[in-house]
C-alpha cells in the first residue's frame, strides 16, 4: 500500500517538488522523488502523480497528463513540450514574486 491511499497532499511534499524543480531537476527525477516519498511504482503512480504535479507548479489537467504517457511507457515528447515549459513558467513566476518580496 503507497502512502498515497488517503488521497491527501502533503504540502512538504510539493515544496520538496517545487526546490528540486527549481535547481534544475528533470520531470524523471522528480517522479523517482515522489515514487520513493509515497512508496509508489509505476503501476501506481499516474494518478498521485498527476496530483502533486498540478498541485506543486499549478498545472491544468491537460499541462500534467504528459506524465501518463511517460510513466505508461517513457514517451518524452509531450513531457518537453507541454509539461516542462508550463513547470517553468510557475518556477519563473515564483521566482519574480521572491525577487518583488526582497
Amino acid at each position: 500500500m503507497s502512502k498515497f491511499e488517503a488521497g491527501e497532499v502533503c504540502v512538504e511534499l510539493i515544496q520538496e517538488l517545487r526546490d528540486l524543480a527549481a535547481r534544475g531537476a528533470d520531470v524523471p527525477e522528480l517522479v523517482g522523488s515522489l515514487q520513493q516519498r509515497l512508496e509508489l511504482d509505476d503501476t501506481n503512480a499516474v494518478l498521485p502523480s498527476i496530483v502533486y504535479f498540478r498541485a506543486a507548479f499549478a498545472l491544468s489537467l491537460r499541462e500534467a497528463l504528459p506524465l501518463r504517457e511517460w510513466l505508461g511507457g517513457r514517451d518524452r515528447s509531450e513531457i518537453d513540450s507541454i509539461l516542462v515549459p508550463a513547470m517553468q513558467r510557475f518556477l519563473s513566476r515564483r521566482q519574480t514574486r521572491q525577487v518583488l518580496r526582497a
